[in-house]
């Protein structure tokens, strides 16, 4: 392991010459993108300077769109046969905060060892992937990692800390210690929060009387099932698959995956034109119990890593830690 700290000048052309090696995905502002007019959103984007990098703000979205894109071709298709598309990936480093880190390993679960089975489109993302480490010196709002143990990591190949117009770096993997030859040595280990605003104190045991509690009611009447914390969320994995025609050969066809919500009217509609959970509230009763409880029994942790972005992004303002707090005070009786 090696430490060292740059000036800002320094440190972009370190920047450069990595950037040069691999796409850099990482928070940035997004002028006028924002939730109301002409407000910034911060999110994660493409970065080709570390100027452009937001070390102080958690993302409205997830990262996981890198290793599983909202929209994937999986082959094309013709009277003749199929074949795979497998573009070619460069390596990319992602820049992720804690929770974040964690939260990928509930995707290596489900698309790496669900069932035995290892997704290739998955796979292929996640080998060319590095991991940067984004502190958190203070808690957000909305977080409650430190709860779910999700606040600490040593998962990653470089940390990184901006220092006023200055960086400072923990390199503990070795295909980067030739881009700092000569940084100066400094002592630099990353922060890591120990408080929340809000926890959240998941249930050893969830008793099935709760499937027909009436707290369920009230998600009927709020939620608008938009699915937006699904699309936040860095854990939600859930996709649909269709074949779209080719508009200039309609013997040709290509294979595509497609984000899905279990939120959304329809989600879990069976042949016959079945469908279960179709009111508001028992869909969210399934992505909560499966975030706290369901996911547990199959994998030995927590789907939920904390990070509070379903609360940020709610127009109803639904609370992922109060709907867990309510499952507690039934619990409880």
């Amino acid at each position: 392991m090696r430490m060292v700290s740059t000036s800002g000048s320094e440190a972009e052309g370190i920047f450069a010459e990595i950037s040069k090696d691999y796409e850099v995905f990482a928070p940035k502002r997004v002028a006028g993108k924002g939730r109301l007019s002409d407000t910034e959103l911060v999110t994660y984007g493409d970065v080709s300077t570390l100027s452009e990098i937001c070390f102080e703000t958690k993302t409205y979205f997830s990262s996981k769109e890198v290793l599983f894109p909202v929209r994937e071709s999986m082959f094309n298709c013709d009277t003749a046969g199929a074949d795979a598309c497998e573009p070619a990936l460069r390596p990319v480093i992602v820049l992720l905060r804690p929770c974040d880190i964690n939260a990928l390993k509930a995707l290596d679960a489900m698309f790496l060892s669900n069932g035995n089975f290892v997704d290739p489109y998955y796979a292929r993302r996640r080998d060319s992937m590095k991991i940067f480490l984004l502190e958190c010196a203070a808690s957000f709002d909305s977080c409650s990692c430190v709860s779910l143990g999700t606040n600490t990591t040593d998962n990653y190949s470089v940390f990184v800390r901006k220092e006023g117009d200055d960086y400072a770096f923990q390199i503990k993997d070795s295909d980067f210690t030739d881009y700092f030859p000569d940084a100066s040595e400094s002592l630099v280990e990353p922060r890591f929060v120990d408080k929340n605003p809000q926890s959240m104190s998941i249930p050893d045991r969830i008793d099935t009387s709760l499937f027909k509690d009436k707290m369920w009611d009230e998600y009927s009447e709020r939620c608008i099932a938009c699915g937006r914390c699904n699309a936040s969320c860095p854990t939600c994995s859930c996709f649909c698959v269709k074949n779209i025609k080719d508009a200039d050969d309609k013997n040709r066809s290509v294979r595509k995956r497609v984000w899905s919500s279990c939120q959304v009217d329809r989600f879990c509609r069976l042949a016959g034109d079945h469908e279960f959970r179709k009111s508001s509230g028992d869909r969210m009763r399934y992505k909560v119990l499966h975030k706290v409880s369901d996911f547990k029994k199959r994998f030995g942790f927590h789907m939920c890593v904390g990070c509070g972005r379903c609360d940020d992004v709610c127009p109803e303002y639904i609370s992922m830690a109060k709907c867990v707090d309510v499952i507690n005070k039934i619990g409880d009786k």
